[in-house]
C-alpha cells in the first residue's frame, strides 16, 4: 500500500508529528483542525461561529492540498465543547459539504482553550 502525505501553506502547520492529510487506498484522511491560524495562535476567545468557520476553513485547506475539498467528504467527526452549539455548527457546516452530506459523528469533548475540532475522511476516487 502506498501512502502520500500533503501539506499546505493555507492550513496551520502541524503542531506535532503528523501530516495534515494522507492519501491511502483511494481515501484521504484529514487530521483534526481547530480554530488555529498559520502563526499557531488559537482563537478560542472568539464567538463559536468564528471558531467553527476557522476550523472548517483549515480542514478545507487540508483537503485542497490533496486536490479535493470538503464536498468530497464521506465521513466527518466533530468534537464540540458545548453540545448546545450543534445547531449553529450544522448551519455553518452545510455550506462546506456536498450533497448527499457525509456520514457524521458529533461528540462532546473536554477541549481546553477552544470550542471545536473537526476531522474528515475524503473519497479521492471521486475525481
Amino acid at each position: 500500500m502506498t501512502r502520500r502525505a500533503f501539506s499546505s501553506e493555507l492550513a496551520p502547520p502541524p503542531a506535532g508529528t503528523y501530516s495534515i492529510a494522507v492519501q491511502a487506498q483511494g481515501l484521504v484522511f484529514l487530521a483534526g483542525q481547530t480554530p488555529r491560524d498559520r502563526n499557531n495562535v488559537r482563537h478560542g476567545d472568539k464567538p463559536f461561529a468564528f471558531q467553527a468557520r476557522m476550523a472548517l476553513d483549515n480542514l478545507d485547506a487540508s483537503a485542497r492540498a490533496a486536490g479535493l475539498s470538503l464536498k468530497d467528504a464521506v465521513k466527518v467527526n466533530v468534537f464540540l465543547k458545548n453540545p448546545g452549539d450543534a445547531k449553529e455548527f450544522d448551519l455553518i457546516y452545510s455550506e462546506y459539504v456536498g450533497d448527499p452530506p457525509p456520514a457524521r459523528t458529533l461528540t462532546r469533548s473536554n477541549l481546553v482553550g477552544f470550542d471545536i475540532e473537526v476531522d474528515a475522511v475524503l473519497l479521492a476516487l471521486a475525481r
